[in-house]
């Protein structure tokens, strides 16, 4: 049976991972004193809890899939359009938790269980836009890769407007689901 972390184990480690996404954000080559001093931890106890730089950054990514995830769970029902308009709320005002990754993502990319949750993400959206393609709400010409580049571009572009203070994360989301399914919707 495997044993249960002990509470402060857990808040050490929480306390750890928000720290490091705080400090990332920030600096995305902070090493692992920073992210330690961040924690309010020496780097002993740090290393205690992830052997290595690499090892944290996966447990933060791990953590960014886990909240988008969690965020997602309540509208699974949701089907074509109303599924990628609710994507496109629910990551918009997030999206600051997780532009670490972009610079750090090449030390996570090959790992197994981060291309399994990413592979499982990607096919869900691609039954998203399949159902949006049968419901006519987005053009059945265009190729799911299109769709799927052209959506991720977009909330891309919104993330980065956000972070530079060009706009709100609620601007970017209409925005984009203006260009989305004014540019690939049925019959454009």
């Amino acid at each position: 049976m495997p044993q249960k972390k002990d509470q402060r184990l857990i808040r050490s480690e929480n306390a750890i991972i928000e720290a490091g996404i705080e400090t990332l954000l920030v600096n995305s080559s902070a090493g692992m004193t920073e992210i330690a001093e961040a924690a309010g931890i020496g780097r002993a106890t740090l290393y205690r809890h992830f052997e290595s730089r690499e090892a944290l950054i996966q447990a933060l990514v791990m953590k960014c899939y886990e909240e988008i995830e969690t965020a997602l769970e309540p509208h699974r029902h949701l089907k074509g359009r109303a599924a990628l308009e609710t994507i496109i709320d629910l990551l918009m005002p997030i999206a600051n938790r997780f532009k670490f990754l972009v610079n750090l993502w090449a030390i996570v990319e090959d790992d197994k269980a981060v291309k399994r949750i990413e592979e499982q993400m990607y096919e869900e959206l691609y039954r998203v836009f399949d159902q949006a393609k049968k419901e006519g709400e987005v053009d059945a010409g265009l190729p799911i890769a299109w769709l799927t580049a052209f959506f991720d571009s977009a909330l891309t572009a919104g993330w980065v407007l956000v972070e530079e203070e060009e706009m709100s994360s609620e601007d970017a989301a209409r925005y984009i689901k203006h260009c989305f399914f004014n540019g690939c919707g049925k019959g454009r």
